[in-house]
């Protein structure tokens, strides 16, 4: 059997396997949405339908789209944030599974049609992610986030899993439309993780698959929505600290089942990370702010109240004593390798 007849019997047997829509939900992204309708289009399992929800954009982006009109459907909506944008796809979407692409990331050719397959084999499975490649204008700059990371990516019950990890990014999963009549859809309050938040809903009800090959290309971009967002208080607290809580008020019993402890800790990373970076912004004001409550929820741990005690020197004397540990520590290093 020649390539082309093999690729045509494996095209056929993709397309028994259920339809599936592409949302692509777009904000003033000129540059790069052609190329993400254009791998989309690619699929070697070609998709039931292409919806690109278009979130208000004022630039060239309606534009550029003009080139594709026949290839996909668009939607224009008044700019209300991508949460609604992705719900409104999942409202017009025909398909039995829902694939969304972010407007800057792309696709490889097999992506759907490995995914696919992975649903195949597992009638149960509610949604199917995969590794990924990063790269920017210079080219890829992580070939598998997965080995490049030394990350662990599960499949089964991954609820406990995903709650201590974000795992998927979101060009990476494909889900079952049936599990947003089980879950809900996207929060619309949430302006950062609302996509993470919609992942854990799906992983308490739901079994995921997991394909071990990088199907998707995240770009990395001076652009990215949620660049600054991530580091801004919702509500009084780091935006994960925020939706974690939102996910143990719907399932208080994972905390029985993760531990008390286990999810404590969880809850102090946020917390650490933000006063971590605000301190290496020369910020020690806002870092003492926030290391109480990461010490609140791991009290034992000691890089936490050694950062606290640091909070109050002098940001130029803080940067000489963590200027003096790095050089401790490399000639440690040095010193075993010898």
């Amino acid at each position: 059997m020649d390539g082309a007849q093999r690729l045509k019997n494996n095209n056929m047997a993709a397309m028994q396997q259920g339809k599936y829509s592409v949302v692509i939900p777009v904000y003033n992204c000129e540059h790069y949405i052609g190329e993400a309708v254009e791998s989309a289009l690619a699929q070697t399992h070609p998709p039931h339908e292409i919806l690109v929800i278009d979130d208000g954009s004022t630039d060239g982006t309606r534009d550029v789209l003009q080139r594709y009109i026949n290839s996909i459907k668009y939607v224009y909506q008044k700019n209300a944030g991508e949460p609604t944008a992705r719900n409104n796809g999942i409202d017009v979407a025909e398909g039995e599974f829902i694939a969304f692409l972010d407007a800057d990331d792309l696709w490889l050719p097999e992506k759907m049609q490995l995914q696919m397959e992975c649903f195949a084999k597992d009638p149960e499975c509610g949604l199917v992610y995969t590794d990924m490649k990063t790269f920017d204008e210079t080219g890829i700059l992580e070939e598998s986030v997965r080995i490049c990371r030394n990350l662990y990516f599960p499949s089964g019950w991954v609820f406990a899993a995903l709650f201590n990890e974000t795992l998927l990014q979101t060009s990476a999963a494909v889900f079952r439309k049936e599990c947003v009549r089980r879950v809900g859809g996207f929060d619309s309050r949430l302006l950062v993780g609302s996509d993470y938040d919609f992942w854990l809903r799906i992983a308490h009800n739901y079994r995921f698959g997991y394909v071990d090959v990088p199907l998707i290309m995240y770009r990395q971009h001076a652009g990215m929505a949620t660049r600054n967002l991530g580091k801004a208080l919702h509500e009084g607290m780091p935006w994960e600290v925020f939706l974690l809580k939102k996910i143990l008020s719907l399932y208080p019993e994972a905390v029985q089942e993760m531990g008390p402890k286990q999810v404590n800790h969880r809850l102090s990373l946020p917390y650490f990370a933000m006063a971590y970076d605000a301190m290496r912004q020369g910020d020690h004001k806002c870092a003492r702010k926030l290391l109480p409550q990461a010490i609140k929820y791991w009290p034992t741990n000691v890089r936490y109240q050694g950062y606290y005690l640091l909070s109050f020197l002098r940001p130029s004397h803080f940067s000489t004593v963590r200027n003096l540990y790095g050089a401790v520590d490399a000639a440690k290093s040095r010193a075993q390798t010898t």
